[in-house]
């Protein structure tokens, strides 16, 4: 079964910097970029955060965790969300 990394921009207060939130999820089926943004916004509700950004979830490919760790910053700075298949 596949596994995904995703990455969003959240805050918890406004006027503070954003930070990233990243897990780590399983999935059987092609996670596509509106059901990564469905799974953010409840996660976020659950946590009390807010989506930074401008809401666009953008596909970073696939890699080793680390790689698509780093690949996550190379996306505009606007880019809200980021996921990608984790190999190996």
């Amino acid at each position: 079964m596949p596994k995904y990394l995703i990455a969003y921009r959240k805050t918890e207060d406004v006027g503070q910097k954003p930070d990233w939130a990243t897990f780590t999820t399983e999935s059987e089926l092609s996670m596509e970029a509106h059901a990564i943004i469905e799974r953010i916004k409840k996660r976020m509700s659950v946590f009390g955060e807010t989506l930074w950004g401008n809401g666009e979830a953008v596909w970073i490919g696939s890699g080793r965790i680390d790689d698509l760790l780093l690949k996550r910053d190379e996306p505009s700075p606007e880019t809200s969300i980021v996921y990608g298949e984790i190999e190996g």
